[in-house]
């Protein structure tokens, strides 16, 4: 079983602790805002995950809109 890790900065969350991550979104806007919402600068791979918990509220907003 595949183990993921957030991709959000200063992020120790995985599903090898039982966190639930989430896929980037395919659609390149919807992307987007991902990318900007959770504050890096990279462009996610399709291993790229976001965890919905503890300092990633402030994006929470824009991955419930995306899912």
């Amino acid at each position: 079983v595949p183990h993921f890790s957030c991709s959000a900065p200063n992020c120790s969350n995985s599903t090898s602790i039982g966190k639930q991550l989430f896929r980037f979104p395919k659609d390149p806007d919807r992307k987007k805002k991902w990318v900007v919402n959770c504050r890096r600068d990279f462009e996610p791979t399709p291993h790229s995950r976001l965890c919905q918990v503890g300092s990633h509220r402030r994006w929470h907003p824009a991955v419930c809109e995306a899912l």
